[in-house]
């Protein structure tokens, strides 16, 4: 696309005459024509020329020049054959260079960006903070030592009036501290004072010592123990000092997910292959709506994508126990039974399908694929009959076959585009060669879906989607150079190619890959302006970082933090940020979050214990 100048060699061969009608048939219809024009003439003339003189002698004379005329043709075509071997032989060539005045396929122009992250986020009132790092929650403990001291010391002088050390003996005080000790165990108190210290305890186990989890061995525990005793007996001593204060207003945040956003969440995640983070966001949508359907079904697409199938028909049961009559919630829970050879229930529901909505052609061709299957040819005839009744496109197995690609319903799409095979076989559409390159693409068979999209292309090649397609099976293959040409190109048509999403997603996290960090950070910013996630916010956030905006780089991965407030890679990058801009609180807190949450990318902790030890804090771990 936008291309106006176009240069190639070409090397010269010999003129060959079974060649030139192979490869343009239409110059040798021509030149046949014109040459039979030209013989009509001379015939002409030869039989005027018969009947003054006698035909005999004239058909003779032709005759014999035409004899004579087709030899000299042959040697003299032996002859330019022979002088065109000294090209070929030297290996001589062409340069044809081809200027146009405007290009045969337009290009889009790249649309504005603005420069500032923050324009893109929207107003929010300003979040309250909430400290709770190492220091703060070590100072917690502090003031509860000291406030439960002022508690028994309370205590003391009601049940003994005011210390007077020149009248204490050290048995009249055992005898006092065992009376003391009597009277909180017997009032309660001393189980009041115990869980006011315990608030504190829990906090210091959790931000200093980064125990959240069960201990595998009694050993591992009492070693824990030991630790933690030592500790908070030191600190406890420290604590007679002074009073350390600390608000912490632990008000929960209102979540800013709804149940679009949920869905587009899920989708981003299948799309980088993040299986957990999806069906977490699947099941957060079942959550806030356990009576929806297309909940249900959404879900159960979704087990049959990461190949979970009791757990996809577990999910179209619940769909269907909702809405009975729902159309793809009976064929998804049909093709379950097909996959577990139920063949009896699964034609039940495909049959129930076709009564509850008699005009749908995908009901109609899904059960006929599944009779073509059951070698039932008669149902399966009159199933497509009734099918192509109620269709009004080009042809039903690859309308079929698109929409249950997006179910992952893969082996119907087989037989679909099997049934299509069979029916064109001389006249293959490209769609039917993108169907079958997806396909392939999704069972992972990357060889056979390159080569199916690259006839797709060879069919039409200024079809973007064809195109993006090509970008997918490369970016899946780890081909990141090429996949980001293709993708590119792409976005370069005037006619938006079909999930735009997904391209730049991909695309902006090549650019990442690549550090090509300007171009990273503008394709991110694109994805966020039409659907902003935690994933589009994220890689603004590590783009800006890495270009050295660090403030953008903070209000990037904020708005991501806001989205999702459990990825890791997000508590990551902001304690880089942290680090740098020498926030110690800031910093401890985010890598506390990150290690808590299972950061895993083993290069970005690396960097980050790095960075800590740089700036010498970071890490409230001893």
């Amino acid at each position: 696309p936008g291309v106006t100048r176009v240069k190639c060699a070409a090397l010269v061969h010999p003129y060959v005459e079974s060649e030139v009608q192979e490869r343009a048939p239409w110059q040798t219809k021509r030149s046949s024509a014109r040459a039979g024009t030209v013989s009509g003439e001379e015939g002409q003339r030869v039989n005027s020329g018969g009947s003054r003189r006698g035909g005999g002698s004239a058909k003779k004379h032709a005759k014999d020049s035409k004899k004579t005329t087709k030899e000299a043709e042959v040697v003299e075509g032996e002859s330019k054959n022979a002088e065109a071997l000294i090209y070929t032989e030297a290996r001589s060539y062409i340069v044809v260079e081809v200027c146009l005045d405007k290009p045969l396929v337009s290009k889009r122009l790249p649309e504005e960006l603005a420069a500032k992250v923050a324009e893109y986020i929207p107003k929010r009132s300003p979040l309250t903070k909430h400290p709770c790092g190492a220091d703060e929650a070590v100072s917690e403990y502090h003031k509860q030592i000291v406030d439960v001291g002022n508690l028994i010391l309370a205590e003391y002088r009601q049940r003994f009036g005011p210390s007077d050390n020149t009248t204490s003996t050290p048995d009249l005080t055992d005898e006092r501290k065992r009376a003391l000790v009597f009277d909180l165990n017997s009032s309660g108190k001393y189980f009041a004072f115990k869980e006011q210290l315990k608030q504190s305890v829990v906090k210091i186990v959790r931000e200093k010592f980064f125990k959240t989890s069960a201990f595998k061995t009694d050993e591992e525990l009492q070693q824990f123990l030991s630790e933690l005793y030592v500790f908070l007996t030191r600190e406890m001593h420290s604590a007679i000092s002074g009073v350390f204060s600390l608000q912490n207003n632990t008000t929960p945040l209102p979540s800013p997910l709804d149940v679009k956003s949920l869905v587009h969440f899920a989708r981003e995640a299948e799309l980088n292959q993040n299986y957990e983070l999806a069906a977490r966001y699947y099941q957060e949508r079942l959550a806030m709506e356990q009576g929806s359907s297309e909940a249900w079904f959404d879900y159960g697409t979704f087990s049959l994508l990461v190949g979970n199938v009791s757990k996809a028909g577990e999910c179209f049961r619940e769909c269907l126990a909702i809405d009975q009559k729902y159309v793809l919630g009976l064929l998804m829970y049909g093709l379950v039974c097909l996959l577990e050879e139920r063949h009896e229930v699964a034609e039940t529901f495909f049959e129930d399908a076709t009564c509850v909505e008699p005009t749908n052609y995908l009901a109609w061709t899904v059960l006929g694929l599944f009779y073509d299957s059951r070698d039932n040819d008669i149902g399966a005839e009159m199933a497509f009959i009734e099918a192509n009744k109620h269709f009004s496109g080009s042809s039903i197995f690859l309308a079929s076959a698109d929409q249950l690609l997006k179910l992952h319903a893969y082996s119907l799409v087989e037989c679909a585009l099997s049934h299509e095979l069979l029916s064109s076989p001389k006249s293959l559409s490209q769609e039917y060669y993108l169907l079958l390159a997806t396909l392939h693409m999704a069972t992972g068979e990357l060889t056979e879906a390159e080569s199916y999209v690259r006839q797709a292309t060879v069919l039409n090649h200024t079809n973007p989607a064809a195109w993006a397609l090509l970008g997918h099976i490369l970016y899946l293959g780890n081909d990141m150079k090429g996949a980001r040409d293709h993708y590119e190109r792409t976005l370069s048509y005037e006619e938006p190619a079909p999930e735009i999403h997904s391209i730049r997603l991909r695309l902006a996290s090549i650019y990442l890959q690549l550090r090509q960090y300007d171009a990273a950070k503008n394709m991110f910013l694109f994805a966020c302006r039409d659907s902003p996630s935690c994933i589009t916010w994220l890689g603004v956030g590590i783009s800006c970082y890495r270009l050295g905006e660090l403030k953008e780089s903070e209000q990037a991965l904020a708005e991501a933090n806001i989205l999702n407030n459990t990825d890791p890679e997000v508590w990551g990058y902001l304690s880089m940020v942290c680090l740098k801009t020498e926030r110690k609180l800031e910093a401890e807190q985010s890598y506390k979050y990150a290690v808590r949450v299972g950061l895993k990318d083993e290069d970005l902790l690396s960097e980050i214990r790095n960075t800590q030890r740089e700036v010498g804090f970071g890490d409230a771990g001893f």
